[in-house]
């Protein structure tokens, strides 16, 4: 979520697309009725089904399965054409301004660059046109042809009542009037939220849904404000905490970028994945990649980690290739891949096409299920139309601790990571997972250095420095992906500490300011509220540096008066910024 569940109560039109939350999430859902009872606020949804929330939304709007981006597209063009969007907003807080290169284009459904050959695009025309100072052209009137703005209105000028009802299924009439309550947000004195989840997220063009969502929001000025936003409803307790963390193909822990094979130096790989600013006047949060990477690093291999070798750069793997779940299986389905460890995961209830999945997994040589429970993965055999005696696969299963056994964090929808304690204790003979990865580890690392092998490094010198260093203690594992000094040993306060030279370690830099030498922030739990929009800064932490709503800065006009305020995100004082923690400093 770009904002946080109780944030949700702060908006006028509550828009989910997409999600099913009064099912789905009933505890974070009782804020959007909230934001419809007290507020007077209007829930919408716009689904293929009509669901439990659409049964207590004000209107529902049925489309066919998969017209999401056509809906979108179609509110998009019903701003431009009526001029619904937050103008001042759009100036100050987008791209809408940056002049692209005049060789940029659209044409029977491709951009200019594209090659027929290998079916992909050379994005050279896509460029911004650049100063003699080498920032971006701009033009703050939005008048010219070669802007973003006057770009975004060409494109989507195709999406016509017409052609979203003849693509959605949906009358013309329906779809309009569900577009003028959206759409009514594009002013200072108003604001909306869109929640989804799983129906735009799975579809193989989520990405695009998501991303035409967020062109709607910042359209309309509703990025960065309280009852704003884009809002992910993730799974139940901890989804968005296994995601910062990596549990996802693709990325590294704070989502930093997997090396690739052409990046042989760390050198290359930081120039790859640092963006140099567009403008003078931006934030850039990424322009601290090499702090976060390095920082990572030093987290990792410690004193193995030095300026000779990179911080142990090389001792990352480069694929050339990617373990998204379709490639995982396919390479087993092919008898390519050997083994496959599973941990508090049902994979044969997790994906499509669960035959094929089966005779993928009768053509492992080992599945290891580490779980608290036994799932239908550990006994995947039993299936209708499987036979045993034809299977070789050895299925190992490890019992472990469920989440009320032992102590940890959660980190909800909004960012929130939460500590909480053990409830009660394990079965006899049950293991924590930390246990269980550690043995792992530590056998595998016995085995290096007992019969040697090749490329050891990684596991040789990787850093494990707990207390019992079989099971390291949860609160441990905090303070490492909180983040260290090195010089002083003291942990950071703040990812703005982190340091490019080796000086910080940090496991994740968005968790840096989680626990710190004044203890675990993640088990605060004062509820007070100066704000009274919900934010409670002293309850748990949020990442980044306990900011409530990212990219907040946008909830001020250029000189930092706040759009309303009555909700005001931040407010510049004249000497500093109150309200959230800033996006900007507090300078």
């Amino acid at each position: 979520m770009t904002n946080h569940w109780k944030d949700i109560k702060n908006a006028d039109v509550v828009l989910v697309m997409g999600a099913n939350p009064a099912e789905n999430h009933p505890c974070g859902f009782k804020w959007a009725l909230e934001a419809r009872d007290e507020n007077g606020a209007k829930l919408l949804t716009i689904d293929p089904r009509f669901t439990r929330t659409s049964a207590v939304a004000d209107k529902h709007l049925q489309i066919r399965p998969g017209s999401d981006i056509a809906i979108l597209g179609g509110l998009i063009r019903h701003i431009l054409t009526n001029d619904l969007h937050h103008a001042d907003y759009v100036r100050a807080h987008t791209n809408a301004s940056f002049i692209i290169s005049g060789d940029f284009g659209f044409e029977d459904g491709l951009f200019s660059g594209f090659e027929e050959a290998g079916s992909r695009y050379d994005k050279t025309s896509w460029s911004y046109q650049r100063a003699a100072d080498g920032y971006v052209r701009r033009d703050p009137t939005l008048e010219d042809p070669q802007c973003v703005f006057q770009l975004l209105r060409r494109h989507y000028d195709r999406y016509t009542p017409a052609m979203v009802a003849q693509i959605a299924g949906c009358s013309e009439e329906k779809f309009l009037e569900m577009a003028d309550i959206i759409c009514s947000t594009g002013r200072a004195d108003r604001v909306g939220t869109i929640m989804y989840a799983v129906g735009w997220t799975m579809h193989t063009v989520g990405s695009q849904i998501i991303r035409t969502g967020a062109i709607l929001q910042l359209l309309l000025g509703n990025i960065g404000r309280p009852g704003g936003g884009i809002n992910a409803l993730r799974g139940h307790a901890n989804v968005q905490g296994a995601t910062d963390h990596a549990i996802v193909a693709g990325i590294l822990p704070g989502y930093l970028k997997v090396p690739t094979p052409e990046q042989t130096t760390l050198a290359e790989h930081l120039e790859a994945s640092t963006p140099q600013p567009l403008v003078p006047d931006t934030v850039n949060y990424w322009g601290n990649y090499p702090k976060f990477m390095v920082s990572l690093l030093k987290a990792w291999f410690g004193d193995s980690a030095t300026t000779a070798n990179e911080f142990g750069y090389h001792y990352l793997g480069k694929p050339d290739g990617d373990a998204t779940w379709l490639s995982i299986w396919d390479e087993a389905y092919h008898g390519r891949l050997e083994g496959f460890i599973t941990l508090g995961f049902n994979p044969l209830l997790a994906g499509p096409d669960i035959p094929r999945l089966l005779k993928s997994m009768s053509r492992l040589k080992w599945m290891t299920v580490i779980d608290p429970f036994m799932l239908d993965s550990d006994e995947f055999w039993k299936a209708p139309g499987m036979n045993p005696s034809e299977i070789d696969t050895e299925v190992l299963y490890l019992p472990t601790t469920h989440w009320i056994e032992r102590d940890g964090s959660f980190t909800n929808s909004g960012r929130w990571a939460q500590w909480k304690e053990k409830a009660i204790d394990p079965p006899d003979g049950v293991r924590s997972d930390t246990w269980v990865l550690s043995e792992l580890f530590w056998r595998v690392k016995e085995l290096y250095q007992q019969d040697g092998g090749a490329y050891d490094e990684p596991i040789q010198n990787l850093t494990w420095n707990y207390l019992n260093p079989r099971e390291p203690l949860l609160t441990e594992l905090a303070k490492e992906i909180n983040g260290y000094d090195r010089q002083t040993g003291q942990l950071l306060s703040s990812f703005g500490q982190l340091q490019a030279d080796g000086g910080t370690s940090s496991g994740n830099w968005l968790y840096t300011g989680s626990y710190t030498e004044a203890g675990n922030m993640m088990a605060r739990r004062g509820t007070a509220d100066p704000t009274g929009l919900g934010m409670h800064h002293e309850w748990a932490f949020s990442w980044p540096a306990n900011r409530r709503v990212l990219y907040n800065r946008a909830s001020a006009d250029a000189e930092g008066r706040p759009w309303d305020p009555t909700r005001a995100g931040i407010a510049w004082t004249g000497r500093e910024w109150i309200g959230d923690v800033p996006d900007y400093g507090r300078t």
